[in-house]
């Protein structure tokens, strides 16, 4: 079982918050990011996921409460969410040197115990 670093973790968590806020349309958000689910509109908009991931996540949240499991959880929805977002030609990930290439490999190392930050 790997050791992983409960504060390797947290500090993984800007890079997804800020890629999944770039991403956005907030313009006409009623709820400005703040997901309601009683609210028709967020339950039926295309971008819920990102929303409901943002408003356990973002800055405002006391991540460093969650449990290390949770993390890892919450850590893995953002993996998904950058790894659909890469273009076709991020076909080999170990050579690539975007920031997105850069930042998964880093998840994996954390999440694999071999690094930290």
């Amino acid at each position: 079982m790997p050791n992983i670093n409960k504060a390797d973790l947290i500090q993984l968590f800007s890079f997804p918050r800020q890629r999944i806020l770039q991403s956005m349309e907030v313009t006409h958000c009623p709820h400005a990011v703040f997901y309601n689910a009683s609210d028709e509109q967020c339950t039926t908009c295309h971008q819920g996921e990102e929303c409901i991931w943002m408003n356990h996540n973002d800055e405002l949240v006391a991540i460093e409460k969650k449990s290390v499991e949770e993390l890892k959880q919450q850590l893995l929805i953002a993996v998904d969410f950058i790894d659909s977002n890469l273009s076709p030609h991020h076909l080999s990930r170990r050579n690539c040197q975007c920031d997105n290439c850069k930042w998964l490999r880093k998840v994996q190392q954390v999440l694999e115990g071999e690094e930290s930050l």
